[in-house]
């Protein structure tokens, strides 16, 4: 059965409320925000992400290499329901962000060229700063696993608009952290673990 569902990658399977895993992920979302005047959304959701060796291959080898694995939200928008009452069908629009990213994982290629540090992969170890970009929770929240390897700390806006050399991240820890940056500039460096719906 596990080889039969593998060949249909990426799937999706809710992770019941009752269970572990679920507990786990809402309460790593709830430690990771930031900001105690901004009210925490509430979790309607959360998915775990199935993916085939192929896919999991490279991140696998980047991580042997570089070392230094962490979780990190990524927030982003949603042009279908998925994750909605159920839906695990990804959508085949290639201008759904959510999907785009649950196909293919993230590409830098198709990073924001006028990002602040260049066109990376943003995500943040805080989760108020990653909801601020799922349109006020009609998106969906990804909770990836990141290779940071050596990390460069920046302290302002546009101080590298690339990967130094001799780094293979950026963290720019805005207001202690409440507001994280965490740029990566490799696509083998990330990998979505959970979706979470709000």
């Amino acid at each position: 059965c596990k080889q039969i569902s593998l060949k249909y990658t990426p799937l999706l399977l809710e992770v019941p409320s009752y269970h572990a895993t679920y507990e786990m992920v809402e309460n790593k979302f709830k430690h990771a925000w930031k900001f105690p005047n901004l009210r925490q959304p509430t979790i309607k959701r959360i998915y775990k992400i199935i993916e085939n060796k192929s896919f999991l291959q490279p991140y696998d080898r980047y991580k042997r290499r570089v070392r230094n694995e962490a979780f990190r939200y990524h927030g982003t928008t949603r042009t279908c329901n998925l994750g909605s009452r159920g839906n695990t069908r990804i959508c085949g629009s290639s201008s759904c962000p959510l999907c785009s990213i649950l196909k293919t994982s993230f590409k830098t290629s198709l990073a924001n060229p006028g990002g602040a540090f260049g066109p990376g992969i943003y995500t943040s170890s805080a989760s108020n700063k990653a909801y601020s970009y799922t349109g006020n929770g009609s998106g969906a929240m990804l909770l990836t696993k990141v290779v940071l390897g050596k990390v460069r700390y920046v302290s302002g806006w546009k101080e590298v608009m690339s990967c130094p050399p001799g780094y293979n991240s950026v963290v720019f820890d805005r207001l202690n952290g409440c507001l994280n940056e965490t740029i990566i500039y490799s696509d083998d460096a990330i990998r979505p673990v959970f979706l979470i719906i709000f």
